[in-house]
């Protein structure tokens, strides 16, 4: 491991830190400090097993399901959770739950993901240290950080669906269940597509909208979850200061999709020969994106 890396992990292990007790002003498990411990014991879990059957790219089938806990654990050391901290824990529940669930059955029986055995070769004999923080820890610290503005929703709203702040609650969570329908829509399509087993791009339904309708549906979910908690900043339930921080949550999000996850994928559909026609017609992610 590098000494850059040395050095840029702690800080981002600290960054963690700060966010789970809003700025180092709340130590204790009034803040967000159990969903954060959670995920680093959930994420090594996930480790050890994949070290033990030599595939890291179990670790995708678990990232779902981090949440899911994360946010059942929040709502457990809740005292007095709204009918928002419900909603919220609810959404996630469907939302994790069935993404792990798909990814399981999806990738059962099969052999590492290409992307994690490129990893496994270039790293060698370096590869169980390395993709301890470069795969686990890392994803351990997103998987936290994209969930922190749900948690602290669950954690501190006091809302009662009253006032004109009940309305930036249902346009948020209008967006979240716009990106579910994208995310669900669009993995039944892939799917059904792949059993046809026609060798061929998936250029039609959402697909035709964009080249990945289900990450375009994730990113409108960590948004729309973070819209619906904007009140908390009037209400005064939370600092507007460390609320408006953890926009965090749906920008790294993004930026994971769009920067890291939609290149690799993107790479291995050059393999079509439709592909290079398809790229200009539909846009990356977004419906209204620039093609090409």
């Amino acid at each position: 491991m590098d000494k850059k890396r040395l050095i840029i992990y702690p800080l981002l292990f600290l960054a963690t830190l700060a966010i789970s007790t809003q700025g180092f002003t709340n130590i204790g498990f009034d803040g967000l400090l159990v969903p954060l411990i959670f995920t680093f014991i959930y994420f090594t879990t996930i480790f050890l097993i994949a070290t033990a059957i030599k595939n890291n790219s179990i670790v995708d089938i678990g990232w779902g399901m981090g949440f899911v806990i994360g946010s059942w654990l929040t709502l457990f050391v809740t005292g007095d959770p709204t009918l928002l901290s419900y909603i919220i824990v609810g959404f996630i529940t469907v939302w994790g739950t069935r993404l792990s669930l798909r990814l399981l059955k999806r990738n059962w029986g099969k052999p590492e993901d290409f992307r994690y055995a490129q990893w496994r070769k270039e790293w060698g004999e370096k590869v169980v240290l390395i993709a301890f923080f470069r795969v686990f820890m890392v994803q351990g610290i997103i998987n936290f950080i994209v969930g922190s503005a749900s948690y602290s929703i669950i954690r501190f709203n006091t809302f009662q669906f009253e006032g004109a702040g009940q309305f930036i609650i249902y346009a948020g969570l209008l967006v979240a269940l716009t990106g579910l329908f994208f995310e669900v829509v669009g993995d039944e399509q892939l799917r059904q597509h792949i059993n046809k087993k026609s060798g061929k791009l998936l250029q039609s339904g959402l697909w035709s909208v964009t080249r990945h309708p289900n990450y375009f549906g994730e990113i409108l979910i960590w948004i729309g979850l973070y819209v619906s908690g904007l009140p908390m900043m009037f209400n005064g339930d939370i600092s507007p200061i460390y609320y408006g921080l953890l926009v965090i949550s749906p920008v790294i999000m993004s930026a994971v999709l769009i920067k890291i996850s939609t290149p690799l994928l993107e790479k291995n559909m050059e393999k079509y020969d439709a592909w290079e026609d398809y790229k200009q017609r539909v846009p990356m992610i977004f419906p209204w994106g620039k093609k090409g």
